[in-house]
């Protein structure tokens, strides 16, 4: 399983780009899994409710069932338990991509609108791509934003 986390500014494009991504990798018969972390406490129900009660009382896992979906949710310590807890349960995926939340040694594409902000959210040498509306390096690949079938091919060729 490949691993790519999509970092910038709010604003800057990473959703739009990502789903695009997503679209493109599923053309090409790749099983994708995306996954966006939203760093402050974030409840899918209220305190009130079932599932946040069977979650709280201690139960291992919880799903949601809710017309044509199925949510999981469970306890985790740590940003690192969830990702060894995705790639054990969905070794079979060939891209895992994150939104939002940057741990070492997985590579990270960074969105970059120059409308919406003056610096990178990261260091040049924390990245290994960069996607933006203009030219910011050399030092790192360079896409622009409709370059989605060479974002693609460099994320299915990356190598770290």
């Amino acid at each position: 399983m490949k691993i790519f986390s999509f970092a910038g500014w709010s604003k800057s494009g990473k959703t739009t780009l990502i789903i695009q991504l997503i679209k493109e990798l599923k053309k090409k018969d790749k099983k994708v899994l995306a996954v966006k972390n939203i760093p402050n406490k974030y409840s899918l129900e209220p305190e009130s409710k079932d599932t946040f009660k069977f979650l709280e009382s201690g139960a291992d896992k919880v799903y949601l069932i809710a017309k044509q979906e199925i949510l999981s949710m469970k306890k985790i310590k740590n940003e690192n338990e969830a990702i060894d807890i995705l790639k054990s349960d969905f070794k079979n995926f060939d891209f895992l991509i994150l939104e939002g939340l940057y741990i070492e040694n997985i590579p990270l594409i960074e969105v970059f609108d120059s409308k919406t902000s003056n610096n990178l959210k990261f260091p040049i040498d924390r990245l290994s791509a960069i996607v933006s509306d203009r030219k910011l390096t050399n030092k790192i690949p360079c896409y622009k934003r409709d370059d989605i079938s060479k974002i693609t091919k460099f994320m299915e060729e990356y190598n770290g």
